[in-house]
């Protein structure tokens, strides 16, 4: 995501009497320190001194404190260094003082989302829109709050919209042919990688098509055009994750959990390798490793009902009877289909001695398998059959 310093802003100065004359050389003066200490600013900014350039950025809003080119380019320094806290507060400041300031505002929305506050960037980049409706950055951001909030179909028009305008723009290209094949409509991600990516050169294309491969079960070709992303790129963002499902799928444990490990040191917010991992660590007995995984994966997607009993089957392995076994109603309720949840809950069930339900779940279990049995699982029913996670490839 590219984000862009301001440059200082002039001052237009005007001759008039004696006093008003000193009255404007003394405000010279002042705005002399304040753009040295600006320039200064940016030079150590664009060094990489963030600290330096933060207290330069400080030093020149002293002299100046209505400078929004100031302003703004403190705020990316402290959205850089992660406190985006701050940075958020500048940016606000700075269009408080110039709301027509449309790049700073698409600051402002690049480090709501950074800060996970995905509704406000949202707020931020519709006000973008509606002064440049054809800005694919910001439509393309947009989208991909949407996909974060879980709403696909909102997220792919909005994708659908840029691909039309933009149809050389390899990242949006990429993005859309993930919501594609997250959303199962894999009639049209195959479209779009065979359009666009059928002779892929780049990383992210690498991974749109081993992302897809995974999503028709063809785990073999996934981890070939996976490692080839991987060789292009090893921090691209899921294509770590991507390659430890791949792996986990044709039964190679070790590698998979290598990858999973490799993709949180580097993006810690990835929910596949926090679901995966934390689901492996509660099979080898790694009681607390895993209840830190599978708890982040809940907090990036707090209703999903493979996390929901992947916690619950953590819960059982603790002795928490009674968490496990809300979580375990929570499940059904949501996904009356989730045949793993109905095994478990048989099982305490009759633990309790509440036999009544129990046998209700044996009925519940009984006609499932008779289901699954009549017709190919498609690959979601395999996994929520074998693992029980709602992962969906991204």
């Amino acid at each position: 995501m590219r984000v862009q310093l301001l440059s200082g802003l002039l001052i237009m100065l005007g001759s008039g009497q004696p006093l008003a004359v000193r009255a404007i050389q003394g405000r010279t003066v002042t705005h002399q320190k304040s753009q040295n200490d600006f320039a200064r600013g940016v030079q150590l900014q664009q060094s990489g001194d963030l600290e330096g350039a933060r207290q330069a950025y400080e030093a020149a809003l002293k002299w100046a404190p209505r400078r929004v080119d100031a302003l703004s380019n403190l705020g990316l320094v402290f959205s850089r260094m992660g406190q985006y806290e701050q940075a958020i507060q500048l940016y606000l400041k700075a269009l408080a003082i110039d709301p027509q300031l449309q790049l700073v505002r698409y600051q402002l929305a690049a480090t709501c989302f950074q800060a996970q506050k995905y509704e406000a960037s949202m707020e931020e980049l519709k006000k973008v829109l509606l002064a440049q409706a054809a800005n694919p950055q910001a439509r393309h951001l947009l989208a991909i709050c949407l996909l974060k909030l879980n709403r696909l179909d909102e997220g792919i028009a909005e994708l659908e919209q840029v691909q039309v305008a933009h149809p050389e723009n390899l990242a949006m290209a990429s993005t859309l042919g993930s919501a594609y094949i997250t959303n199962q409509q894999l009639e049209k991600a195959a479209v779009l990688i065979e359009k666009t990516f059928n002779q892929p050169t780049t990383a992210e294309a690498y991974l749109v098509r081993g992302s897809y491969n995974i999503a028709i079960a063809d785990y073999r070709n996934a981890i070939e055009e996976l490692s080839h992303a991987k060789e292009l790129n090893p921090k691209l963002p899921t294509v770590r994750s991507q390659l430890g499902y791949a792996y986990w799928y044709i039964g190679d444990r070790g590698q998979g959990r290598q990858e999973f490990q490799a993709e949180l040191e580097d993006n810690p917010q990835d929910f596949n390798a926090n679901a995966f991992l934390g689901w492996l660590y509660r099979e080898d007995g790694r009681l607390e490793e895993a209840a830190v995984l599978l708890k982040r994966a809940q907090q990036l997607k707090p209703d999903d009902s493979g996390i929901l009993l992947q916690l619950a089957g953590l819960a059982q392995s603790r002795g928490l009877k009674g968490e496990a076994l809300n979580l375990l109603e929570r499940v059904v309720k949501q996904k009356p289909d989730c045949t793993p949840a109905h095994v478990l809950l048989a099982q305490m069930y009759f633990r309790l001695k509440r036999t009544t339900e129990a046998r209700r779940e044996r009925e519940i279990i009984d006609r499932l398998n008779a289901e699954e049995q009549s017709r190919q699982p498609s690959t979601h029913d395999r996994q929520d059959r074998y693992t029980g996670i709602s992962v969906p490839p991204r």
